[in-house]
């Protein structure tokens, strides 16, 4: 009995092992992320910043780091705010607005970091509902956008580098270690921000992963954004009175003179 009960420990301690390596082997991949800051204080020296975002997957099955079959794209995007769009018109000319569109959901930031080409990672059945991509972004669920200014609003936003698009701009290292890197602006918009990471392998999204960031502003600057959006009526009422005062005093220096 006792020499039973030993070759059955021993039969379990050799097998143990191999059985945990077969188990380990057929857990699914799961991608864990995360970003280099959380947050991000902006002041009057603010010139713009550059976040890291890295991550691992967990369960790899990449045979090598030269044979890794993993995709990886990372999606910055900041709070949703109004935008509205106006076309520009010559009349008796002078250049004046026309007619314009709001869209009442577009990210004050949005980045999409890959890889490599995200077209060539996933179809675009895939990469819609997920939001992957300007086109096919949801900035409004009522708003043509057949009619070019849905097309203005993406290159207005390209153009102040709040829109930002960038293939093969994730690097693996070994065989399921990766990295990317996003530029924020000095004209970053404040809010809070979502980092999202997907995991894909043969067009297929196996994981993803989201963080989050703050940008806020500190100091004075605060003080000032603060006053003008939650109180626009005082904001208004001292820029009056600060430009008045600014006026009375020279115009008092320059009576001397």
């Amino acid at each position: 009995m006792m020499r039973q009960a030993l070759a059955f420990l021993f039969a379990t301690l050799v097998l143990s092992p191999g059985l945990c390596a077969a188990e380990e082997r057929q857990r699914p991949e799961q991608v864990q992320s995360d970003i280099s800051m959380r947050e991000i204080s902006i002041q009057s020296n603010f010139t713009g910043v550059k976040i890291v975002l890295f991550g691992s997957i967990d369960f790899s099955k990449a045979p090598s780091p030269d044979e890794a079959p993993y995709d990886v794209i990372m999606v910055v995007r900041g709070p949703e705010i109004p935008l509205v769009v106006r076309r520009k018109e010559r009349i008796a000319g002078l250049w004046m607005n026309g007619e314009s569109k709001t869209f009442s959901e577009v990210p004050a930031f949005y980045a999409v970091l890959a890889s490599r080409p995200f077209r060539a990672i996933a179809s675009e059945e895939t990469l819609k509902p997920l939001g992957i991509g300007f086109t096919n972004l949801d900035f409004s669920k009522t708003t043509d956008a057949g009619d070019g200014f849905r097309a203005s609003l993406i290159r207005l936003q390209q153009q102040r580098r709040l829109f930002q698009e960038s293939d093969d701009a994730i690097g693996f290292i070994g065989r399921s270690l990766f990295r990317g890197s996003v530029d924020l602006p000095v004209n970053v918009p404040i809010g809070r921000y979502t980092t999202q990471v997907y995991l894909f392998r043969h067009g297929k999204l196996l994981s993803q992963s989201q963080s989050s960031l703050q940008v806020h502003k500190v100091g004075f600057e605060r003080v000032v954004y603060m006053l003008a959006y939650r109180h626009p009526l005082t904001y208004g009422l001292l820029a009056v009175l600060m430009a008045m005062s600014a006026g009375l005093l020279a115009w008092t220096y320059f009576r001397r003179e």
